[in-house]
């Protein structure tokens, strides 16, 4: 078992940095489409799920160093290299740190910014039809309620 976990935790860590790197990319790529097209990037509302991870996002930083800093500590007090090798630790701290770097990236580089710009650029500009469900319902016709499903089945 040892120098499994650390190979792992390697491959698990590159694993999150990529990810990260390709997400950032796709979307500064979206928010350069939607600048072209005309749509700026709308900052999140202050009590949406956005902003609420603007704000957890140091709260989850600091856990991960302590809990980093766990490891060590535990790593190194009762004699962890015995059954476990220091590229195991390694491996571990790499893979926290790059889950770091991963959630950083996401929070920072949201696609839900350029979603609610387009949505908004889209909508009608006064009187329309606020939400979906019942766009889609009025889209649909008859059956707006069971029994007028029913009586529009009836007669037709």
């Amino acid at each position: 078992m040892r120098y499994w976990i650390g190979i792992v935790m390697f491959a698990a860590a590159a694993a999150f940095v990529v990810s990260g790197v390709l997400h950032k990319r796709r979307v500064l790529a979206a928010r350069m489409a939607a600048e072209a097209r005309g749509i700026a990037s709308v900052p999140p509302e202050a009590f949406s799920i956005a902003a609420v991870g603007e704000g957890i996002r140091p709260l989850i930083l600091v856990f991960l160093t302590v809990t980093a800093a766990m490891i060590v500590v535990m790593f190194v007090l009762p004699g962890g290299d015995e059954s476990l090798s220091l590229l195991d630790l390694g491996g571990v701290l790499a893979a926290l740190a790059a889950y770091g770097i991963w959630m950083s990236r996401r929070v920072t580089y949201r696609m839900s910014d350029i979603v609610r710009a387009e949505a908004a650029t889209a909508a009608p500009a006064g009187g329309g039809i606020d939400r979906p469900a019942e766009a889609a319902v009025g889209a649909a016709g008859a059956g707006t309620t069971p029994d007028a499903g029913r009586a529009a089945r009836e007669a037709g």
